[in-house]
């Protein structure tokens, strides 16, 4: 007798083939899409992205794997940083370094903070009051405790808590004076974001929550946090996403009114 022939077999092995054939124009599409709207990012001034609909939400969906990857575990889940460590929270609108523009965040992104690079902000450090040479770039005089908590005052009378009027008297002098926390800080006390220095006149920290004891240990200790530099390891239009997707978390839209 003769043998059989199915003919579904030829017809499946088609059909599979038209399938893999399809998943490859959609991959392809895709890939092609994304290779288009890179160049698109790349191209537009960082800081007028957010206000291109269509090319914002791509760099958001695309920064998003991204900052899981490279960001999160300092920065969190939720982007709000760790004040135990200096770690800023990212979706307020206080900025260390620069205005919050897509373009400096973008630097910080690309060339960190303190990161060893010339291109990175490595301007000032916060000097160490209770050591006895408190900043190696050039000589200041070291504090007491007794300064120190006479400085703790005077800012905290700056923001508006209570605080011990004589004390914070000595401290004003201690900070425009010796201890030449204005030349960071300003007069004001108001920071300076061109160099990394925090407004000291809210009640925003970078470090601790503000007590006594939190702000005598910044003051006494020091700090000098940093940043990597991340532009060895992602091209840049991933970075100029990644800056995006901080800016946009940063600057949630308003509501009707």
């Amino acid at each position: 007798m003769g043998r059989v022939h199915d003919v579904s077999r030829p017809r499946r092995r088609a059909a599979l083939a038209l399938l893999a054939a399809a998943v490859l124009c959609v991959w392809g599409a895709q890939a092609l899409h994304r290779r288009v709207m890179a160049d698109r990012l790349l191209r537009v001034f960082p800081d007028r992205v957010p206000g291109d609909a269509a090319l914002a939400k791509f760099a958001r969906d695309q920064a998003a794997p991204l900052y899981r990857e490279y960001c999160s575990s300092c920065h969190g889940d939720n982007l709000k940083g760790d004040r135990a460590r200096g770690i800023p929270d990212l979706t307020d609108r206080d900025w260390l370094y620069g205005s919050g523009e897509v373009s400096d965040i973008e630097r910080v992104v690309l060339y960190g903070i303190r990161s060893g690079v010339g291109k990175g902000w490595n301007l000032a450090n916060m000097p160490a009051y209770a050591q006895h040479v408190p900043y190696r770039r050039f000589a200041i005089e070291s504090l007491t405790p007794g300064d120190i908590e006479d400085t703790v005052e005077y800012l905290r009378a700056i923001e508006g808590r209570s605080a011990d009027k004589e004390a914070a008297a000595r401290g004003e002098k201690i900070f425009q004076g010796r201890g030449a926390c204005f030349d960071c800080h300003g007069a004001d006390a108001r920071g300076d974001t061109a160099i990394g220095a925090p407004n000291l006149a809210d009640d925003l920290w970078l470090y601790g929550d503000g007590s006594r004891q939190s702000v005598f240990e910044s003051i006494a200790r020091g700090h000098q946090g940093s940043c990597p530099a991340w532009f060895r390891r992602i091209p840049a239009w991933k970075a100029r996403a990644l800056a995006v997707y901080v800016y946009d978390a940063s600057h949630p839209p308003r509501g009707p009114g």
